[in-house]
């Protein structure tokens, strides 16, 4: 989330300037996902709403910057200045060869996935939100952000699962500031992977909430913030996650704890270290025992594996 202080530090600071201690990271990878919170317009509507934000379509340059090739539209603040302003943000992206997810001129486009071949491998998205205003959601005849309502939502799964080697699921859900995801966060990951996700990532709270290996697939319900423009006090931890697909539906998860407490990084998020590093991953393990039967474990470089996961690797 781009808009206010940490826009203006990029503008004199320079479009790289939120990742110039992750830029290693992020720029060894195929490809990197992010959730965009604000739009990129310079619309002057707001929606009559308690916060509202925008971002100059200039600092797009951004993303690029981080080598960020995909963003998750659907959330309660990308029409913060109408449709227009979304109209303007997908201008935007797709003139900077970004694409995107989850908002449509009615619902039947907002549902539609984004389908990439990355080294010879389809992987699918399907991005939703849970958030309000109501008003932002898509219907048959309005333009907006994709809920995922029952009677399509899971068959969607299911058909983009015949066409893809990897489905990956993004939610705008939950409650913001808590670390344990909501009944209902846990009921829909559960059927999204039953109805063929391979992976489910979650934002909106502001900080980490639990993992859990459901079928042995991950669910992140949470990765709190990363680049967002705020001086909470209760927004410190976020983190990174890395896969790795490999082949026979075999695949690799890392989680790279970072610090987002901006009175201390100034928009510049940076990997956790030592006593910080091991307290990030207690916690984590803490927050996540109730979700997993079989409980998981992390290595010092934070790769994360389920006890049944390390015992197949034996066997194999």
């Amino acid at each position: 989330m781009l808009a206010s202080w940490v826009g203006d530090i990029i503008q004199s600071e320079g479009m790289d300037y939120p990742f110039r201690y992750i830029q290693p990271l992020l720029q060894k990878a195929d490809f990197v996902f992010c959730n965009l919170e604000a739009p990129f317009t310079q619309h002057d509507a707001p929606f009559p709403k308690q916060f509202n934000f925008k971002v100059s379509p200039s600092l797009v340059e951004v993303l690029k910057a981080g080598n960020i090739q995909m963003v998750n539209l659907a959330n309660n603040h990308i029409m913060d200045y109408g449709w227009d302003g979304v109209v303007e943000t997908m201008a935007t992206l797709n003139k900077a060869g970004i694409q995107y997810c989850g908002v449509g001129t009615n619902i039947q486009e907002a549902r539609k996935p984004v389908i990439l071949t990355i080294n010879n491998i389809r992987i699918g998205f399907l991005c939703y939100s849970l958030t309000f205003p109501q008003q932002f959601w898509a219907s048959d005849t309005s333009a907006g952000t994709c809920f995922p309502f029952q009677e399509f939502v899971y068959d969607d799964v299911r058909q983009l699962k015949k066409q893809v080697d990897w489905v990956m699921v993004s939610c705008h859900w939950g409650k913001e500031l808590q670390e344990l995801p909501q009944k209902y966060q846990i009921k829909l990951a559960h059927r999204f992977i039953d109805a063929g996700a391979d992976f489910v990532f979650g934002h909106h709270p502001h900080v980490i909430q639990s993992v859990e290996f459901y079928k042995g697939k991950p669910i992140i319900y949470s990765l709190g913030n990363f680049v967002f423009s705020s001086y909470s006090e209760n927004a410190r931890w976020g983190m990174l996650v890395k896969v790795k697909l490999i082949a026979n539906k075999q695949y690799h998860i890392w989680v790279y704890p970072i610090n987002v407490y901006n009175k201390e990084v100034e928009f510049q998020p940076r990997i956790l270290d030592g006593a910080d590093r091991e307290q990030f991953f207690r916690h984590l393990k803490e927050i996540s025992r109730e979700l997993n039967p079989q409980p998981f474990v992390i290595s010092s470089d934070g790769k994360m594996e389920t006890v049944i996961n390390q015992n197949q690797q034996h066997k194999n």
